[in-house]
């Protein structure tokens, strides 16, 4: 049964936005004060799961707690009258990464520096919550235009992990995550996993950003699951524009042993802070060409190119002065004798 048309609570549903595995969003009214609003619904058959239930309200827990700008807003949770569990949340106009990187490739390095600091800076902001995301990729990141520039938004907290939670139900062999952008400890156990798992899945999308192209890729599972596992790291398909301390900070970030990889995106955030501040500018539309040939010289002998020939054109008359001056001399001196 489709919501379009009903109501949900104050909230009239106006259309369908797009449907995944297990819920559809909607574009809905806030009748009480007339904005609009996204409705995150629970697929009908899955209403009867109680660990879907549970993920689909960590969701929204998940992002409210955080409260950080590059997280959606979240306004409420409720039941439709169809028996749906909904968040009604913040509506988003744009992207995601994935459709931005597959419609114009990857981004120039001073365009995509701003980007990835924010994306670390949502992480962190996450992770201070004690909030591990698990499953970040270019689908979950949303990609806003609008009046206040190009921002990033993080989706999908539905497998998120929260650390200091008592009753934590992750089975151990259970995969948690998307194989393309799991850290190598993930692949071994989903219950073990903390916030370094997301550091390493955020170099990831720093290297795909830069690239148009993960560091690690496979046909199936089993070659993804290896290539992270025993690939080295291919620095060498980053851009050259990309300045030193951020190269280095994306290897320190895809390393395979957590216990020697970056441990906190506080410290990625200082560091690609200080890499855009050091970015090399965008090319001008209208370079001036360089000029292979000196200017010519302005008519009239005017200006300081003419100054040095019309000095060298006087100098014939000081020195005939000066040798009239001595023929006066020797004159003087023959009449005194």
């Amino acid at each position: 049964m489709s919501l379009v048309g009903t109501m949900v609570g104050r909230y009239r549903v106006l259309r369908l936005l797009g449907e995944g595995g297990m819920a559809r969003v909607f574009a809905a009214e806030d009748t009480s004060v007339g904005r609009h609003v996204a409705i995150k619904a629970l697929l009908p058959e899955y209403s009867q799961h109680a660990s879907i239930l549970e993920r689909f309200m960590n969701e929204a827990k998940a992002m409210g707690r955080i409260q950080h700008p590059g997280v959606i807003d979240v306004f409420d949770v409720m039941m439709a009258p169809s028996g749906e569990l909904c968040i009604i949340m913040e509506l988003l106009g744009g992207q995601t990464l994935r459709e931005q990187l597959w419609k114009q490739g990857p981004y120039a390095v001073p365009e995509a520096l701003p980007l990835m600091l924010q994306l670390a800076d949502t992480l962190a902001a996450a992770h201070a919550h004690r909030i591990v995301h698990r499953d970040l990729k270019p689908e979950n990141i949303f990609v806003v235009a609008d009046a206040l520039g190009t921002r990033l938004k993080v989706l999908d907290f539905g497998i998120a992990k929260v650390m200091d939670a008592q009753n934590v139900k992750t089975a151990t062999t259970a995969q948690m995550g998307t194989a393309t952008y799991m850290a190598p400890e993930q692949f071994r156990s989903a219950k073990l996993v903390d916030h370094r798992a997301d550091i390493y899945a955020v170099g990831c999308l720093f290297f795909e950003m830069l690239t148009a192209k993960p560091p690690f890729g496979g046909r199936n599972l089993f070659e993804q699951m290896q290539a992270h596992l025993t690939q080295p790291i291919p620095l060498e398909r980053l851009p050259p524009q990309l300045p030193p301390v951020v190269r280095d900070l994306i290897g320190r970030m895809l390393v395979k042993d957590r216990e020697q990889r970056l441990g906190s995106l506080t410290d990625a955030v200082a560091v690609l802070a200080g890499g855009a501040a050091h970015a090399p500018g965008p090319v001008p539309l209208h370079t001036p060409a360089p000029q292979l040939h000196p200017p010519p010289q302005p008519r009239g002998g005017h200006g300081p190119t003419a100054a040095v020939p019309r000095a060298a054109d006087r100098s014939w008359i000081w020195a005939l002065v000066a040798i009239l001056l001595v023929g006066v001399g020797v004159a003087l001196t023959i009449a005194l004798t």
